[in-house]
């Protein structure tokens, strides 16, 4: 039987190789055989590790008198998962060596592992004064952020990054006032429809899931369908037509669904369209869906507002997909801009005078945000910035041009509520009518 250290180090070497944590726990088989809380701690220590992954790296990197040869990744994977254990989740000492070290001698590597697990455990105390304060943050996040924060700014980000998230759940509006929600939820609201609560890593057996009556979802990430709430009265969304683009995996088209919208929605990926439409199918939630390129889409009219939650690098949700941290390089970075760029100008041939472009990306990159929106406003005068987020600009920081960016952070909802905020930038574009 594979040890569970031996399952979490090469989920790791997959993940370095620009794999999904999530992927490859639906198709590992032998992550699949363990028991459920074998999984839970499985993933864990996996998200740790990541989410520490410049710290775990310079302590390998002191213990080691040459780098590790290529071919060995496996045994600096083990390490990391191993060195995670003993400093950042308290697990035995004791256990953690010797199994690991039992791991090593299949690849004849267990004297050095064994030479650098033992001074990591002398040197504890000592490690953790060093390397506290070293930022897991990447450069290419790093010399984004540098643009418009102060290096105290940056320092909370870094620290609120290697914590453990919460839950946020969307409760569909029907259904908010006929129970006792945070009873039965053990949370708190922090919106009238966003529940916070603990992730305890099983979904679908909390209550009422089956039943469909909320679905998981970021405070931060509702926000642009809150910003087109507010821009729409409910007695005119059935005239009112919304195209939203690059949907999947379905969170704002729910919202859409939940607040009384008729709506379009467009996703390039056939994999992601099917991870929407199971999504929706729980909710029983029937929107009008389509899998196509949107930069080959050629609808027959123009709508009143498009929802654009363009792919980007998802810097601000480094919390909760910490493999964001080692998968995403700066080269993946130029190409995402670029389709952003392209995707904007796209959508702005498919508005109504008057009508809205809402785009959004889950970013803390200034490149992706301000900057982007900059240049399109710079070469299309028919379009402006608006100023439609007074009732969410609590949550972030007001841009120039009335853009909205929200940095992963500690939050304050009230007097007894503290939460987290995933990374976030909205911008509510408007067409002239004189154009």
């Amino acid at each position: 039987m594979i040890n569970t250290r031996e399952i979490a180090s090469e989920i790791l070497q997959r993940i370095y190789k620009k794999q999904h944590l999530d992927k490859i726990c639906d198709n590992e088989p032998n992550f699949k055989k363990l028991d459920q809380r074998d999984k839970n701690f499985v993933r864990l220590t996996i998200l740790e590790t990541l989410r520490r992954n410049i710290q775990i790296d310079t302590i390998i990197k002191r213990f080691l008198t040459k780098p590790l040869e290529y071919k060995r990744i496996k045994i600096q994977n083990l390490l990391r998962i191993s060195i995670c254990q003993i400093l950042f989740l308290k697990v035995s000492e004791y256990a953690v060596v010797n199994t690991t070290v039992e791991i090593a001698k299949k690849y004849k590597f267990h004297k050095l592992v064994n030479a650098i697990l033992r001074n990591v455990c002398r040197q504890k105390k000592q490690l953790f004064n060093e390397l506290g304060n070293l930022s897991n943050l990447p450069s290419w996040i790093l010399k984004d952020l540098k643009k418009n924060l102060s290096p105290t700014e940056i320092k909370q980000i870094s620290k609120v990054i290697v914590e453990e998230p919460e839950l946020n759940l969307k409760i569909k509006k029907s259904y908010i006032k006929f129970k006792n929600w945070e009873v039965i939820m053990n949370g708190k609201f922090i919106e009238s429809d966003i529940l916070l609560t603990k992730n305890n890593g099983k979904i679908n057996k909390l209550p009422f899931f089956d039943e469909g009556l909320w679905w998981v979802q970021g405070l931060s990430s509702s926000l642009p369908v809150k910003c087109l709430d507010n821009l729409f009265p409910i007695s005119q969304r059935k005239e009112r037509k919304i195209l939203e683009v690059c949907a999947a995996p379905g969170g704002k088209t729910a919202q859409l669904v939940d607040y009384g919208f008729q709506s379009i929605s467009l996703d390039i990926s056939e994999y992601r369209i099917n991870q929407l439409k199971t999504n929706l199918d729980r909710l029983d939630y029937k929107p009008e869906i389509i899998c196509t390129d949107f930069l080959n889409y050629n609808p027959d009219q123009k709508f009143d507002a498009i929802l654009l939650d363009a792919p980007c690098s998802a810097s601000g949700l480094i919390q909760k997909k910490p493999e964001i941290l080692v998968i995403n390089k700066q080269t993946d970075l130029k190409k995402l801009m670029v389709e952003q760029n392209r995707l904007l100008e796209y959508s702005k041939e498919f508005v109504k005078k008057d009508g809205y472009i809402i785009y959004c990306v889950c970013s803390i990159n200034n490149c992706e945000g301000y900057e982007q929106i900059n240049k399109f406003l710079k070469a299309n005068k028919n379009f402006s910035s608006v100023n439609h987020v007074d009732s969410i600009k609590k949550y972030g920081r007001i841009l120039s041009d009335n853009m909205l960016q929200i940095y992963p952070k500690r939050f304050k909802f009230s007097d007894n509520i503290n939460g987290y905020l995933d990374g976030f930038f909205i911008s509510i574009l408007k067409k002239e009518k004189n154009s």
